[in-house]
């Protein structure tokens, strides 16, 4: 969000609650906390506490952070695959592994 942006949010605030009035302090922590904010979704949040609450809001109110894409589900269900291939290869290759060289005048089994 921009500096121009920060201050609409805030005209918007003052001029609804007519009793806030913001200082120069306050412009700037704002900016501060919402500079990497979306500035359309805070606007929406923004409308909404208007409608629903006499009150000013704190940053906290209209706040929207960007989440970085969680990609767990898809990694999860990778490592599921790849272990359930693995687990049915070792099963199929089970019977197929040979004994190796020096257990086999132990074993009572032949090599195959």
């Amino acid at each position: 969000m921009t500096k121009e942006e920060v201050v609409k949010l805030m005209v918007l605030i003052e001029s609804v609650y007519t009793n806030c009035t913001f200082k120069d302090e306050t412009v700037l922590n704002w900016f501060q906390c919402c500079s990497k904010m979306d500035y359309k979704k805070v606007m929406a949040k923004l409308k909404n506490h208007i409608r629903k609450s006499p009150f000013p809001p704190a940053i906290a109110d209209i706040a929207v952070f960007c989440f970085e894409e969680n990609v767990f589900q898809e990694t999860l269900q990778n490592w599921k695959k790849e272990g359930r291939e693995r687990i049915e290869g070792n099963h199929s290759n089970a019977n197929r592994n040979a004994i190796p060289d020096w257990l086999l005048e132990y074993s009572t089994k032949k090599s195959v």
